[in-house]
């Protein structure tokens, strides 16, 4: 297995990205599934996926991508923490992280490129799937299964394509019409090598927005621990919707998720606990590790427990943001970082990284689909105060679940906009949101280090990732990002 996946990534530079890396990640997803031990990714046999069984397999396959060191068990969710006033690299290091930590990301950097090499995997796997689920005569039995599986393929598809299009792509009002460069969209399975261009913005959310829909009418309501749900898509939808500005839309999917009684907010007495918990009343959608499968000490959790490398440490200034009365604040621990920082913040969210090194990460969590339709709320307080009672509401929810002693917030106006923001960053810290967040508010950003602090004016070229050297070294229609060479 490792001898032919070197040897098809031997050739990324002949052929475009998507489709070699597509018979990669097929070649070494590892399901054990006769679909995923093909000879030749330019030859794909759809026969191989046949009935419901082959088709949940592949899903798996799919779902394995994801929590890979490179996406959301380490890279894709640590570096909009740590380009950002989040998060640092400590001095006494072990050398991992350290452009990001500086601002200094190259276009050949390793976790830049294994991230788009990782959603360009999903998104190729996921339409192989799909395009094999259009020949399958499931049964009637089957077919409500069917139905989930496919459906969980399209939300699959749409989070590795809005995860890339946050990552490599200005925001979507970065033009008035988002007609700037966003990612390359192919939805079905090529039967030769292809060399995809840059759609827009614009296109690209459209496309995930679509992939979304479609995922909602197969969807079921009941929890899979994992996977993608009912929830979990419009959950994803409501995001979407927010990173749009669609406002109107992100506080109507972000209340369709509200309602679901299937998932509840956890208690403050539950809510430190929670972190070293899987699959908590409050988590919609997060990354399934195991004792047995996970990145072990590629893992974020290792990154940041000082028993681990212990080299991500949070920031004094995202420290102070909280009350001492705040649940939250026990999530960041005060110390001393030996052979490093005399006063570091050490990271708790992660507290099973060394140990049995299966933290799951949270891709959507309850609590921020409220911070979602608070921030959509208020948004559409600005120019129809209706509006702001709801947005206050949802806003304390969250704030008054982390500290019962916090007084009520009561604030109008872009100071309520600008306060969502702020408890985004206190709620969500460490999960993968704060650069996105900056950049899509139109914020300048500051970026932290150990013994220096630097603040980049938005906007800025350098608040999204460059388009990989291999990529654009292997694709002739990929145009790469202002300011990168």
């Amino acid at each position: 297995m490792e001898r032919i996946t070197a040897r098809v990534m031997r050739t990324l530079h002949k052929c475009a990205l998507p489709v070699i890396i597509a018979g990669a990640a097929l070649l070494a997803a590892g399901c054990g599934k006769s679909f995923l031990e093909l000879k030749n990714p330019q030859a794909i046999d759809f026969d191989h996926i046949s009935d419901l069984e082959s088709l949940t397999t592949a899903s798996t396959g799919v779902y394995s991508l994801f929590k890979q060191a490179n996406y959301y068990n380490r890279t894709f969710t640590l570096i909009p923490e740590l380009m950002s006033d989040n998060s640092f690299i400590s001095i006494k290091n072990s050398g991992r992280y350290l452009n990001e930590d500086r601002f200094t990301v190259t276009n050949g950097d390793s976790y830049v490129t294994g991230a788009w090499q990782l959603m360009n995997q999903v998104v190729a796997n996921a339409n192989l799937a799909l395009a094999a689920s259009r020949t399958i005569n499931f049964s009637a039995a089957d077919q409500p299964q069917a139905n989930q599986i496919i459906g969980e393929l399209y939300a699959c598809r749409a989070l590795a394509f809005f995860d890339m299009v946050r990552f490599f792509a200005q925001p979507y009002r970065f033009t008035a019409d988002a007609s700037h460069p966003g990612i390359p969209i192919y939805t079905e399975p090529a039967n030769q090598i292809i060399y995809p261009a840059r759609e827009t913005v614009a296109k690209s959310y459209q496309q995930i927005i679509a992939d979304l829909k479609q995922a909602e009418t197969l969807l079921d309501n009941s929890k899979k621990n994992g996977r993608f749900t009912l929830a979990a898509a419009q959950a994803l939808l409501a995001k979407v919707y927010l990173y749009q500005e669609d406002w109107v839309n992100a506080e109507l999917y972000a209340t369709k998720v509200i309602d679901n009684a299937t998932y509840t907010l956890l208690t403050n007495q539950n809510y430190v606990a929670g972190w070293a918990a899987k699959f908590t009343a409050e988590s919609i959608l997060e990354i399934g590790n195991t004792s047995t499968s996970n990145s072990g000490s590629d893992g974020i959790g290792y990154f940041t427990e000082q028993t681990g490398y212990g080299d991500l440490l949070a920031t004094k200034d995202l420290y102070d943001t909280y009350t001492a009365t705040d649940v939250r604040r026990k999530l960041i621990v005060p110390g001393v970082r030996t052979g490093g920082e005399a006063q570091a913040y050490f990271i708790k969210k992660y507290p099973n990284g060394v140990g049995t090194k299966d933290d799951n990460p949270k891709v959507l969590r309850k609590a921020e689909v409220y911070l979602i339709r608070a921030e959509a709320r208020a948004e559409l307080a600005l120019t129809d105060a209706s509006h702001q009672a709801g947005a206050l509401a949802d806003l304390n929810t969250i704030v008054k679940r982390a500290d019962p002693q916090a007084a009520d917030v009561a604030l109008s106006g872009q100071d309520l906009v600008d306060r969502v923001l702020l408890e985004r960053r206190k709620e969500l810290a460490f999960e993968g949101n704060r650069l996105f967040d900056l950049n899509r508010k139109r914020k300048d950003v500051v970026n932290i280090q150990s013994d220096a602090q630097t603040t980049y004016t938005y906007p800025h070229n350098r608040f999204i990732m460059p388009i990989p050297y291999d990529e654009i070294n292997a694709n002739p229609n990929m145009e790469q990002n202002p300011g990168w060479r």
